[in-house]
């Protein structure tokens, strides 16, 4: 989030929970505890009266919200997602465009917010990439599907079959992955729940028919022990050894399963990893080339020996010394 909805998310979760410290508040925002301690100053400095009682906490002096009125259904998705789709920069024409300004607008109006902090917000991007007119009228259907609980009927473009079919699918849940939009739902065709790249979607129309998420599907645990995406049906436990070169960067990545770290001596570093996306995994460890060597399992390193035999009698037959 960025200053101005940390701030606004500090000062609506003192109001609610009277007493709350600031370790607990960082951890909720997403920040440092230093983080917090600034943004209390600067609340301060807007006028906003907050007190703290030794180890207890923090409260709110005074009653000081004025609701304008509550976010509705579509203001909510908006400030939620505009800014992952499009960015904060490409407001203009993009079907959330008005939610987005209502909303913020009702933010605003909530929180006084001094010009020197809208200045220091204007200059907090989040880029993504271009708008595309076409995508956002899917995912603004979406949306509009999730909402009404109705069925989608859609053209979806299939990767590694370079084929387009046309779907029946139950609009479950929307998740954001490695700079994409997936749609997880249930699709008629297949008969199980399956998962779509927003981008892969060339038409999408509502129906009438209504549906219901199963009861014992959960999206947490769907997504549980997932490298990337996509929920493969094994588990596979991996072992990988970077070099001292890359080791800092391994530890530096936010990752969806969280991995064990292992030091080694020599300054290199043992991941250990249980995922069910195999796949995914193993794209992802090749980009290090010889930084990453697979330990466990052998057969997976055997796949790789094959795979890098191929390479390099391919790079042996092009080159010529």
């Amino acid at each position: 989030m960025d200053l101005i909805q940390r701030l606004f998310f500090i000062l609506t979760t003192i109001q609610q929970r009277p007493g709350i410290t600031a370790p607990e508040l960082a951890n909720l925002a997403g920040t440092s505890v230093r983080s917090i301690y600034r943004d209390i100053r600067r609340l301060d400095d807007c006028g906003i009266q907050i007190m703290r009682e030794g180890n207890k906490g923090y409260y709110l002096i005074d009653k000081y919200v004025q609701t304008p009125g509550k976010l509705g259904t579509e203001e909510y998705l908006a400030i939620s997602l505009y800014p992952i789709l499009s960015g904060q920069t490409k407001l203009k024409g993009h079907p959330f465009q008005r939610s987005f300004q209502s909303a913020m607008d009702k933010i605003l109006t909530r929180f006084q917010v001094n010009d020197q902090l809208l200045q220091i917000s204007k200059r907090i991007r989040i880029h993504t990439e271009q708008s595309n007119p076409e995508q956002d009228l899917i995912i603004q259907r979406i949306i509009e599907a999730i909402i009404q609980e109705v069925t989608i009927t859609c053209e979806y473009y299939t990767m590694y079959r370079d084929d387009l079919t046309r779907r029946m699918i139950d609009p479950y849940y929307l998740v954001p992955r490695g700079g994409y939009l997936y749609l997880i739902g249930y699709c008629h065709e297949r008969e199980e729940i399956r998962t779509f790249r927003l981008n892969r979607f060339r038409s999408i129309a509502l129906t009438n028919k209504k549906f219901f998420i199963e009861d014992d599907f959960d999206i947490d645990r769907y997504l549980d022990k997932v490298w990337g995406i996509k929920a493969e049906t094994d588990e596979v436990t991996f072992k990988v050894r970077f070099s001292s070169k890359v080791a800092r960067y391994i530890k530096e990545h936010h990752y969806d399963s969280p991995p064990q770290f292992i030091d080694e001596q020599d300054g290199s570093l043992l991941l250990i990893v249980t995922t069910r996306g195999a796949e995914e995994f193993l794209r992802w460890m090749k980009q290090y080339g010889n930084d990453a060597e697979l330990v466990e399992p052998q057969e997976y390193r055997m796949q790789l020996l094959e795979e890098y035999r191929e390479l390099a009698r391919t790079y042996s037959e092009t080159v010529h010394v």
